[in-house]
Order: C-alpha cells, then structure tokens, then sequence
C-alpha cells in the first residue's frame, strides 16, 4: 500500500507540473491552441469591472445557520481550486439584517483574499460557480468583482491569478511586514494582454479538465491511506492478527527493541543535521526556529525521533530533546548551538555533511516532503513557524480526540488551552494560516484537503 501511495504521490506531482508548464504556455501566448490565432489585445481592468460591497464581520458575528451565506477571505486561502461552489463548501453564515446592503455574489463573479501570510499568497481568488438559487456575500479581508464577460469570459477569469504579469504586479504592490495586503487599486491598475472570449474558453476548457483529473488523483489517494490508517488500526488494536511462523525468542526480541530506542536519538540528530543543514545561514533560523521545524518535519514526514512536545508558551517545545540533539551533533562535530548576538545560532564544525549518508539510508522515503517544508519556511520569520506549528499541534489534538474539526475549533483550543502567550496573535492571523496550510497541505494526519 505504501507503494501504491508513493506511486499515486509521483502521479500527482508530474500532473501538477504538467498543467503549471501549459499555463505557463497559454495564458501568455507562448503556445496558442489550434485554431485560434492573431493578436492578443491589452485591457487594463479598471475599465472593465465593478467592485461590489463585502462584508467587514468577523467570526463571532456568523453562525452555520439558514441565512445569508459569507465568503471569508480563509476560505480563499484554504481552497484547493480556482473555482467555489457554494453548493458543496460548508460555509458559516451572516444574520439577513446585517446582510441587507452587501452585494449578491454571481456566477462568475471573481473574489480575491486582500491579505496573505507569504506571497505566494498574493492575488488568490476563487470564481464563483453554480451559485444559482443560493444567497452568498463576500466577506472580511476580500475584494469581489464582476467583470464585463465581453472581456474575461467565465471559467478563464479564475486563471488569471496565474497570469506572471499579474502576479508580478500585485507582489511588487503587496505592503505589509507580516502580512502581505492587496487592495482594488491594485487590481485595477493592472494591464494584461487577453485573447478573445472563444479563445479563453477553450483554454479555461482544457485548464479546468486538467484540474479535475489531478482532484480525482488526489481523492484516489486520500481514500487509499484512509484505508491504510483503518488497516493499521485494526492491527495496532490488536482487533486483526497477523500470522507469524517464526516467532524469535523474547529475549532476542528485547534486546532489538532497546537497541531501537538507543538508535532513535542517533536518528533524531541526523534529521536535524539535515534540517540545520539547508537553513543554518539564513538570518531568521535560531533555536526557536529549529524547534519549530523539527516538530513540523516530524509530524508531516509521520517520522517519530522519540520527541514530547509540550504546550509551552513558544511551543509545541521539548526542551530535552533538544538539549540531547546539540549534544549529539557537536559529538559528531556537524554542528554547535552557540550563542551570538543574544540568541542561540548553530555554526557548522569540521564534519559538516557526515550526516547525509545516514539521512539517505533512513530518511530518503520522506526526502521530497521534507523539502517542500524547509522550502515553504526557509525565509520565514520565526513567528510564522510557530503559528503554523501550534495550529498543527491542536489540530492533531483536537482530530484525536473528536474525529471531526472546524477552523473555529482549532483556534479557539489555540487561544484558551494552549498558553495565554499565544492570546498576543490576532485571531485573524491563525485563520489565514490554517488557509495557507491546506493550501500547502500541511495539515495533521488524518486531515481532508478540499
């Protein structure tokens, strides 16, 4: 089964990176489709959108009842897709009172988050689709738009967002040191070069079919390790029993399991050594950072070093795990934690890269995931990783304990059962982080992506 899912995982890869170099081709008219030809034309769309009135309400004011439905800007965040179909997103809702001014989102109509935790974020939008017969405003911290259709034809404009000069110009736009803003004139000021209304269909067309076999790809796989947890469960619980014919003395099977507990410290070094490795020389990676890193690498890699993580007030944090991991890579002369400038930053020694073989004959099954984190918060200021670290932590807590979470519930065990040190981060900021990672798909085992 763990080749099945690395299969499906490889799968998944080369069809995202297939459909990123088509995009990359047709919505800047390197590759043209048969059929279609002559000049794009230049638009700037200011002159051809209206920007329609949203909801400034935060959290406390919405409910999950029959009202008005409400868009919030962590929807954006937390959407897999370029498209939003109210139909088939649980969606919190506004009192009709408090609704009674804001403005209807259409089929069609474009809603962009007006704030990002990274710039990857920047200029995220979903379309809304199917939206027919159903009562949906836009909400806090988004900007919708309904664009004239003889410009931006409906499914192409979701898109958009990938257009490189689009992206270029909001980025060099986007203001803010820890959160990166968007505003309409940003949007408006932008002049894209856009083929014509049949020619965007087409292309929007293939895009959208392209979307929908990698969602189909990646539902494939969430079911296939649903089914290897159920598996391991039955046999963790002992309810299933394997059969096993040569059945080694108890002493020799004892005498392997220590040997096995006295590896894992070793193995929790090399791991570090990795991680300390690829992010020593940046200026934001300390011992806090560290911290935060070894515990993100171990929950999404699934790898257990033997860590307990506590919920202090820079947690998830173990102190003693990583006093023994400095021991260790200074014995092995990787790496020393020395303290400079008032903080603790590690200094490469003279057998600096010893670690990598043993990384690659115990890691390399977990090597690209391990990756894609270091690579996500390479440039990351600590406190980022220590957000996303504690929404992990509660939200693998909270999965354990009830089966089923919402957003709202994760915070909240953030704010009131973790230490009042994290009440100094507004509630907005965890939401739009929580968006960010299913973005990512740093989300807890057991965790749907949508």
């Amino acid at each position: 089964m763990d080749a099945l899912l690395d299969g499906l995982d490889h799968l998944i890869a080369k069809k995202r990176a297939i459909k990123q170099a088509t995009m990359q081709q047709l919505l800047t008219g390197q590759a043209r489709l048969p059929g279609f030809g002559g000049k794009w034309e230049v638009k700037q769309l200011g002159d051809h959108l209206t920007f329609l009135k949203n909801g400034v309400n935060s959290r406390a004011e919405l409910s999950y009842s029959e009202d008005v439905r409400y868009l919030h800007y962590g929807d954006i965040h937390g959407s897999s897709r370029v498209e939003l179909n109210p139909a088939n997103v649980e969606m919190p809702c506004l009192p009709r009172a408090k609704a009674s001014r804001l403005d209807r989102l259409q089929n069609g109509d474009l809603i962009f988050a007006d704030a990002s935790e990274d710039m990857d974020g920047v200029g995220k939008s979903v379309e809304i689709q199917n939206a027919t017969g159903i009562e949906l405003v836009s909400g806090l911290h988004t900007i919708a738009i309904r664009f004239d259709k003889s410009v931006l034809a409906d499914g192409f404009k979701a898109y958009i967002q990938f257009i490189p000069k689009f992206r270029a110009h909001l980025r060099q736009l986007a203001a803010g040191t820890k959160v990166y803003a968007t505003n309409r004139t940003h949007i408006a000021s932008v002049e894209l070069r856009l083929p014509g209304i049949r020619e965007q269909q087409a292309i929007s067309a293939l895009l959208s079919d392209m979307d929908a076999e990698i969602a189909a790809l990646a539902t494939r796989r969430a079911k296939t390790r649903a089914l290897k947890q159920a598996m391991m469960q039955e046999l963790l619980t002992g309810r299933t029993r394997l059969v096993i014919p040569d059945a080694k003395p108890v002493g020799e099977v004892a005498a392997q399991t220590e040997g096995r507990k006295a590896n894992v410290h070793f193995l929790r070094s090399v791991l570090a050594a990795e991680i300390i490795d690829q992010l020593h020389d940046q200026p934001t990676f300390g011992h806090v950072k560290f911290e935060k890193m070894m515990f993100l690498a171990e929950h999404l890699c699934q790898v257990d070093t033997g860590s307990t993580y506590r919920r202090k007030a820079a947690g998830p944090y173990d102190n003693r795990a990583l006093r023994s991991i400095d021991s260790q890579l200074q014995k092995q002369q990787w790496f020393e934690a020395r303290k400079q400038e008032g903080r603790y930053q590690y200094v490469p020694l003279a057998k600096r890269g010893g670690h990598k073989p043993y990384f690659e004959r115990h890691f390399s099954g977990v090597g690209e995931t391990l990756e894609k984190i270091l690579s996500a918060f390479k440039t990351a200021k600590t406190e980022q990783c220590e957000i996303v670290a504690t929404l992990l932590a509660a939200w693998s807590d909270l999965l354990r304990e009830k089966g089923a979470v919402s957003d709202e519930m994760i915070v909240h065990e953030v704010l009131h059962n973790w230490h009042e040190a994290k009440q100094r981060i507004l509630e907005d900021r965890w939401l739009m982080a929580l968006g960010w990672m299913r973005e990512k798909g740093f989300v807890p085992k057991g965790a749907t992506l949508p």
